[in-house]
């Protein structure tokens, strides 16, 4: 008899490389019911549901003072327990990649532009994506088992999205349904699918997904074997023992095995997510130049440079270092989108010279989910925007559309990798 210990390195072996769903969460659980009201009613409700379960999930709702997305991290390890927090924070083996994402950066220098008559009310932060016209040029990237950190999961993290007026990503692995996710943020939103080995299961997916209002479908192409965190796994994988994947969970409505993935993907499964629901397909894991053309060629509407935060492979270069290199094979055929490291408005202005139309931005909204609930998630975003807006201005620039190659001066290794 397989025990449970058992089944779960089974699992991390086989979708460890989720975005912070890197091994089974309970399928045979359901997963506890909470109110979106945010009423004190609500929280207390979901206090006694953490209480419950044994696992001790914040159950906050409040505006933070964030001084800054990366000193947000110290908050968020007092705030969850402590597999969340390590769960969340960790990446692949030695994680050097997961601290290449930030080193890197620094191979960006801006080169600012002065005595350009911009002024405060002048700047423009907004960008169009795939029909879409978003305030500023970053949304929240598609991130699994949210309830490891916060006892409303997703719902809160998409309303808290929804309140800062940003763009959703719903992935796939998420406790919450892709109903549930869809209802709850205001603004747009994006469906992240796992391809499952049964075509059926894929094909009700994105139809659920279309139905529910997401306007684009997102491929992940790099998750493909285990990513769990060393001390993640050292500490025995303590997931919350209440946890499903919600979209395939029968108690909702879901169908199949979110673990019978389909690994070897084509260009072909670019075209059949098209036929299938007519919608805008983003394939993200791209870090080389070469794999661009016949991802285009099958249908993809945009291109997403990641490395998956460093959760999925270690040893690959940051993602904005190659990030140039697939926004020049791209050549501006389709948006260009970039995520993996970004912390700072800089960051956000570094990604959109070298050729990004947007930024994703991953665990720096876990952050604010765990410490604030969905008004921490807003209070990240809106914090980004507000240093994005500084950041600019200093530049020179009067809207992110006008950055280019000339506002930045690559040196070090990224430079030696444009030269090869």
């Amino acid at each position: 008899m397989t025990t449970r210990r058992n089944f779960l390195g089974y699992a991390a072996t086989a979708v460890g490389a989720m975005p912070f769903a890197g091994a089974a969460l309970a399928q045979n659980s359901s997963s506890t019911s909470s109110s979106s009201s945010g009423s004190g009613a609500a929280a207390a409700s979901q206090a006694s549901a953490s209480a419950a379960s044994g696992y001790d999930a914040s159950t906050a709702n409040k505006e933070l003072d964030v001084i800054s997305l990366p000193r947000l991290k110290d908050d968020f390890e007092a705030a969850v327990p402590k597999a969340g927090y390590v769960f969340v924070s960790g990446a692949k083996g030695d994680e050097w990649t997961l601290r290449e994402n930030r080193r890197a950066m620094e191979d960006f220098r801006l080169m600012t532009h002065r005595l350009t008559g911009v002024s405060p009310q002048d700047l423009d932060l907004s960008v169009e994506i795939l029909g879409q016209k978003l305030p500023f040029p970053f949304f929240v990237a598609p991130m699994g088992a949210h309830r490891m950190v916060h006892e409303e999961g997703e719902v809160a993290t998409a309303r808290g999205t929804g309140m800062a007026g940003a763009l959703y990503c719903s992935s796939g692995a998420s406790n919450k349904t892709l109903e549930e996710i869809a209802e709850a943020t205001t603004g747009p939103k994006w469906f992240q699918l796992y391809f499952n080995q049964d075509v059926n299961v894929t094909k009700s997916l994105l139809r659920r997904a279309k139905k529910a209002g997401y306007s684009a479908i997102l491929l992940t192409a790099d998750a493909l074997g285990p990513g769990t965190p060393d001390e993640f796994r050292a500490m025995g994988m303590p997931f919350r023992p209440d946890m499903t994947f919600g979209n395939h969970d029968p108690a909702f409505g879901g169908t199949g095995d979110f673990l019978a993935q389909k690994v070897d993907l084509t260009p072909d499964d670019i075209k059949m997510i098209k036929d299938e629901t007519g919608l805008p397909v983003i394939v993200k894991g791209i870090l080389r130049g070469e794999d661009v053309d016949p991802i285009i060629a099958a249908g993809a509407d945009a291109i997403q440079v990641s490395n998956h935060g460093g959760r999925q492979i270690d040893g690959v270069p940051g993602a904005i270092s190659a990030l140039p290199l697939v926004a020049k094979a791209v050549d501006g055929r389709v948006p260009v989108i970039m995520d993996s490291g970004i912390r700072r408005g800089i960051d956000v202005i570094r990604a959109l010279s070298m050729g990004a139309t947007c930024v994703a931005v991953g665990r720096p909204v876990m952050y604010g989910l765990g410490v604030g609930g969905a008004k921490g998630v807003q209070s990240v975003l809106e914090t980004l925007a507000n240093e994005l807006r500084t950041d600019l201005l200093l530049t020179g620039a009067r809207s992110v559309a006008d950055l280019d190659a000339s506002y930045i001066s690559v040196t070090g290794a990224s430079a030696e990798m444009q030269e090869n």
